[in-house]
Formats: structure tokens, sequence, C-alpha cells
């Protein structure tokens, strides 16, 4: 971890100098954790491709602020965050049909497809705590200064979307049985 640390800091120094080859290595280092994020809180490859692509030329772009002070990953992730909210403003995600089936064979499948849409169906209040602390294994600390609030609340909405999550699935199985 350190040494991430320490590679990071010495890369947005680069950055900042004008070294415009260190973004490809931030890239190397957090696009895929970013497009995982992005995906997940937009249901929507193309989009998170999209959202994950703005986010490093965010970064380029921004390259003359950035301090290598230990934040830059948690400013890596509000950016993100902002872009996928501008882009559920703008369109509505395309839902799974209410009716659909699946055979034994696509059970996993299926299974995966109920938790995204039960995690996109919560609000999001609920929903961004959760893929960042349980899907992307973010700190409480870290999480709560991506989405600007205090631990404490942050853990409140861990609790909460944790129970409106299991009640959601709870309910889609008992549909699917």
């Amino acid at each position: 971890m350190q040494e991430d640390s320490t590679a990071e800091k010495r890369l947005l120094n680069a950055l900042a100098g004008g070294d415009s080859s260190a973004v490809g290595k931030l890239y190397e280092m957090y696009g895929e954790r970013i497009f995982r994020y992005t995906y997940r809180m937009l249901n929507n490859r193309s989009d998170a491709e999209d959202a994950t692509a703005e986010t490093f030329l965010r970064v380029i772009k921004r390259s003359g602020d950035l301090r290598a002070d230990g934040a830059f990953r948690t400013w890596l992730f509000r950016i993100a965050r902002n872009l996928c909210i501008d882009k559920l403003r703008q369109h509505q995600l395309l839902e799974l049909p209410p009716d659909a089936t699946y055979s034994a064979g696509e059970d996993r499948t299926a299974l995966r497809l109920a938790v995204r849409q039960a995690l996109m169906d919560l609000p999001q209040d609920y929903r961004e705590p959760l893929i960042l602390c349980d899907l992307e294994e973010i700190s409480a600390r870290e999480a709560a200064d991506v989405l600007g609030i205090s631990v404490p609340a942050l853990k409140s909405r861990l609790y909460r979307g944790r129970r409106a999550l299991r009640d959601k699935l709870g309910s889609a199985m008992e549909r699917n049985v």
C-alpha cells in the first residue's frame, strides 16, 4: 500500500509538472476501479465507459490543481460520482422487463441481474454507500469524504441500504420461486 502511495505521489507531481504520460499510469492504477464504480452506479456499460474516460479527462484538465497529499483517490471517485449523477439526471436507464424469465442454466445470471436491479432501485443515498464500501471496498472515512457526509451518516446509510437491499432481494427471490 505504501508503495502505491509513493508511486501515486510521484505520478501526481509529474502530471502537475506537465508530464501527460503520467495520466496513463494513473489510469492503470485506478481505471478499472473507476469503471466498476461507474458501471455499478449507471448500470450501463457504454455510459460507464464514457464516465470513466471523462473522469480521467478531467484529471488532465485539472492537473495544475493536483496535490500529492493522499486525497487523490477520494477526489477521483468524487469526479466519477458527479459525472454519474449528471448522467442519471440526463436520462432514465433501461430497466429489466418485470416479466423476464430465465432458464435453469441462467440462474446465476438472473441472480446477478436481480441484485443489480435491486441496487439500482434503491434511493441514491443508500446505493452510493453500498457501492463504495461493499463493492469497491473503500473505507468508511474515504467513502464519507467522497459523498461529503460524516462517517456516522455514512454508516447509517449503509445500515439502511443493506436492509432495504435485503428486503428488495427477498421479495424478488420470492417472485422467482
